[in-house]
């Protein structure tokens, strides 16, 4: 009996320690993404800024401009694609996580809960006995 319980108790808690396997992945990859964004994002300013400076004339500087606000429009739908997809996987490994938990949890949930007793038949209720017919006086 208490080996059962211990045997419950390492298959429940397995589920939480796999989402949290699964958090900490994601948040590093998000933290990887947002690093490598950030960076990427200060150089082409950095880059901006000189190639600026260096025009002479308002078409250089409109081009100048134009290249860097595709650039940056670039990098954040790309940053966000990239994100958004990471985000679906994550779900999906979560939602298999849970509905293996859950399928789990009905396993145990068999074994642990006795079957319910069932009714008894009830014997059929006798009709009541018919009074005799009262004679008359």
């Amino acid at each position: 009996m208490f080996d059962k319980f211990v045997e419950q108790a390492q298959s429940a808690s397995k589920p939480f320690g796999e989402f949290m396997s699964i958090n900490a992945d994601t948040m590093e990859k998000l933290a990887e993404k947002q690093t490598s964004f950030f960076t990427s994002m200060m150089n082409d300013s950095i880059e901006y800024a000189k190639d600026l400076a260096s025009q002479k004339d308002l078409a250089g500087v409109y081009e100048t401009q134009k290249t860097y606000a595709e650039g940056i429009q670039e990098k954040m739908v790309s940053t966000a694609k990239e994100t958004y997809a990471l985000m679906t996987d994550t779900s999906e490994k979560m939602s298999e996580v849970f509905n293996g938990a859950f399928s789990e949890i009905k396993k145990f949930e068999a074994v642990a809960t006795p079957p319910a007793p069932k009714p008894k038949a009830k014997a059929k209720a006798k009709a009541p006995a018919k009074a005799a017919p009262k004679a008359d006086a």
